[in-house]
């Protein structure tokens, strides 16, 4: 009987792409993960100066948000359709050890943590390049992890990074620092501007085009009038879930949300991961 339960085991390990090689391999991965993060780390606390402003908390938040949604997509695909899964359970404690660095970084927005959390992004980047080199291939989901993770630390660079060389030489302190005096908040409007629901609504047609692939449409085969219909799907239950927590906010304090537009981008990522991950996992079994 135990055995069988070992056997049993071991199948249910090996399904899920769990063994000596693959571990060894993530082990190697985040290795090489660590110490390009530290290298970064220390030439960022000695070359830069990091401002721990509202893009940099804003960096940490949605860097969150990419590294969750692959924990998630990992979990449903090895337990929904474990073979036919392209993300390796070994590969949870490197995206679990960068969530909680972002996590940290989106809660005090401090320069070391921020450091250190952008330097270990940083560095998942050659390890992820190192990965693809060894196999010969990773899933497109970690590439496009990799994507939204270079635009972000560009984000992070533009805003709230500048050299210490520069920072020295400026005739003032807020020139090279990228700081900004606190002022107070304007009054938000209980909707998104024009600029806003453009691109919310380029997005959602976009997405609603690469969740036909998914489906196995060609790109001559997608119905245009079904892209549509699932773009506003998209653009309306995002809307519909913004309007309960807005509402609530204004009857509480009588005013709108001041972090409105940033919430409602929020709501859409997780609306269209879930819209379009789970054709995904139709289209794996």
């Amino acid at each position: 009987m135990g055995a069988f339960a070992e056997s049993g085991l071991a199948a249910a390990l090996a399904a899920r792409g769990l063994g000596l090689s693959s571990l060894g391999a993530a082990y190697l991965a985040t290795l090489a993960n660590l110490t390009v993060a530290a290298l970064l780390y220390l030439g960022a606390r000695s070359q830069l100066v990091i401002t721990p402003n509202r893009a940099a908390r804003s960096y940490g938040v949605y860097m969150g948000l990419v590294l969750t949604a692959l924990l998630v997509a990992t979990v449903l695909e090895n337990e929904l359709a474990p073979a036919s899964a392209t993300l390796c359970y070994a590969a949870v404690p490197q995206l679990l050890l960068l969530l909680v660095l972002h996590a940290q970084a989106a809660r005090s927005a401090e320069p070391r943590t921020i450091a250190a959390a952008g330097a270990a992004a940083a560095g998942a980047l050659p390890a992820l390049g190192l990965t693809i080199v060894a196999a010969g291939l990773v899933a497109p989901a970690y590439l496009l992890a990799a994507l939204a993770a270079a635009g972000l630390l560009a984000y992070l660079w533009l805003k709230s990074v500048s050299t210490k060389r520069a920072f020295v030489n400026a005739s003032s302190i807020y020139a090279k620092s990228k700081e900004r005096a606190e002022e107070p908040a304007a009054p938000q409007r209980p909707w998104l501007g024009l600029g806003q629901w453009v691109a919310l609504g380029g997005a959602s047609i976009a997405l609603a085009a690469a969740n036909s692939l998914l489906r196995g449409y060609g790109l001559e085969e997608i119905p245009a009038v079904q892209v549509l219909r699932e773009s506003a799907l998209l653009l309306g239950t995002t809307a519909l879930v913004c309007a309960v927590p807005a509402g609530l906010y204004w009857l509480a304090k009588r005013a709108w949300m001041p972090e409105l537009t940033r919430f409602a981008w929020l709501v859409w990522i997780v609306v269209s991961f879930s819209f379009t991950y789970g054709n995904y996992l139709t289209g794996l079994r």
